[in-house]
C-alpha cells in the first residue's frame, strides 16, 4: 500500500495486531486490508458532510501532530507529504465529531441523582488500612535466608518489637522490602492490594497494632495496622461531578454513534484521494 492506504494500514495493523504490516500473516493482512478500506470509506463520509465544511485546521497544529507522530513510529517510511495530508484529515474528523458530540443535551440534576441512587455498590468505598510491615526472604541460595534461619530472624524482630523497638526502626535497618526505605510504609491500601496472607492479618488489627510472623511466597512478614479509614458510601455531594461528568460522555457517545449510523446510509460525494508516498 501507498499514501493515505499505508497511513490508515501502519496505524491500524500496530493497533489490532501488534506489529507493522509487513509483519503480518496472510490471514492478517487480508484482514487488515478490509479494515483500511472501511476506514477510508467512513472517513471519506464524514468529510463529505456539511459539519466538515466549517472545520478549519491551523496548519502549525497539523505539522505537530506529524512531528509527534514521527516520534512515536519511528520505523515508519511514509513520507512527510503524506502525513501531512492523512493527518490534517483525521484533525478534520476529529473536529468533527466533537461538534457532533457537543449537541447532545445537558445532564440534568435529577438524571444524575437517579444514576447516584440506582447504583449504590459504585459508590461504595472499600475499608483502607495504613499498613507498614517488616520482611525477611526465604531464599535456600544464600545461608542467611534459609527457611530456618529467616524465621529465626523473623522471630527476633517479633522480640525487639515485643520489647519496645520502634517497628519503623526496624523496618528500615532489617526489612529485604524496597519499602525498607520508607519504613517498612506500604500505604493507605485496600485488601485485595496486598497478598492474601498479609491482608488476613493486616485487616484484622486495632490501630496501632501489629503483628505476625506471616508467610508469603516472598518469606517471613511482620505487619503493622496503623490506621483504618472504614468502608462508606461516597456521599451525593462528592459523586455528583463525576457521575455527571460520566452521564455526558455516554450522551456525546450516543449522539455520535446515532450521526454516524445515519451517515454510513448517505452516498459519498467526494471520495477521500491519496498522495503518493
Amino acid at each position: 500500500m501507498s499514501g493515505l492506504p499505508a497511513y490508515h494500514a501502519w496505524n491500524i495493523a500496530l493497533a489490532r495486531f501488534g506489529a507493522s504490516p509487513e509483519g503480518l500473516s496472510a490471514d492478517e493482512a487480508a484482514r487488515l486490508e478490509a479494515e483500511v478500506e472501511r476506514a477510508m470509506t467512513l472517513e471519506a463520509r464524514i468529510l463529505d458532510t456539511r459539519e466538515a465544511l466549517a472545520v478549519a485546521i491551523p496548519y502549525d497544529r497539523i505539522a505537530d501532530a506529524v512531528a509527534g507522530w514521527r516520534e512515536e513510529n519511528p520505523r515508519c517510511a511514509i513520507s512527510d507529504a503524506v502525513l501531512l495530508e492523512a493527518l490534517h484529515r483525521e484533525l478534520r474528523v476529529q473536529a468533527v465529531l466533537d461538534a457532533v458530540a457537543a449537541r447532545a443535551p445537558a445532564v440534568s440534576e435529577r438524571e444524575v441523582r437517579d444514576y447516584y441512587d440506582a447504583n449504590p455498590e459504585t459508590f461504595r468505598r472499600q475499608e483502607r488500612r495504613q499498613v507498614r510491615h517488616i520482611l525477611v526472604t526465604v531464599n535456600p541460595d544464600f545461608a542467611e535466608n534459609t527457611e530456618v534461619r529467616a524465621r529465626a530472624r523473623i522471630d527476633a524482630l517479633a522480640d525487639a518489637l515485643t520489647a519496645g523497638a520502634g517497628f519503623a526502626d526496624l523496618a528500615q535497618r532489617h526489612s529485604e522490602c524496597p519499602t525498607a526505605m520508607r519504613g517498612g510504609e506500604v500505604g493507605r491500601v485496600t485488601a485485595d492490594a496486598l497478598y492474601p496472607e498479609i491482608a488476613a492479618l493486616a485487616f484484622a488489627l486495632s490501630p496501632g497494632a501489629w503483628g505476625g510472623p506471616v508467610r508469603t511466597e516472598l518469606g517471613w512478614h511482620l505487619v503493622a495496622c496503623e490506621a483504618v479509614e472504614r468502608a462508606a458510601t461516597v456521599p451525593y455531594d462528592d459523586a455528583a461531578a463525576q457521575v455527571r461528568a460520566h452521564l455526558a460522555k455516554l450522551r456525546r457517545r450516543a449522539e455520535q454513534a446515532a450521526w454516524l449510523k445515519a451517515l454510513v446510509t448517505r452516498p459519498v460525494l467526494v471520495k477521500g484521494g491519496s498522495a503518493a508516498a
